[in-house]
């Protein structure tokens, strides 16, 4: 058998585990840049939080997203958010900072992150 028709090495779970963790920290960078970029050059802010913003993404992590832009650009920058999120093949939760009651958003505040 020659080496280019070796079958490649088989992953475990845990291995494959660990590499779609570290994809999903690499897309959460990407992402937070592209996001950081809409909401300065449109007067918003998005609120990453939850294992994203705490550095903590697992193999099976979304992406914990609050969006804070003024009423006539939200649904723009709602659908910016979901498109960057898609792209990146990262599954994202998505809520306007204004639909969250003031419990969640005090949960939340200790390790949200302020994109914008």
């Amino acid at each position: 058998m020659t080496e280019a028709a070796q079958p490649s090495a088989v992953l475990t779970f845990p291995e494959r585990k660990a590499r779609e963790a570290g994809r999903r920290a690499a897309a959460v960078a990407a992402v937070s840049s592209r996001l950081a970029a809409f909401a300065r050059a449109n007067g918003g802010r998005y609120l990453l939080y939850g294992s994203a913003a705490r550095g903590a993404m697992r193999h099976d992590s979304d992406l914990d997203l609050l969006v804070d832009f003024p009423a006539a650009l939200h649904a723009d920058a709602w659908r910016f958010a979901e498109d960057a999120c898609a792209r990146a093949r990262l599954p994202a939760d998505i809520r306007p900072l204004a639909w969250c009651s003031e419990r969640f958003r005090a949960h939340v505040a200790a390790d949200w992150v302020a994109l914008g």
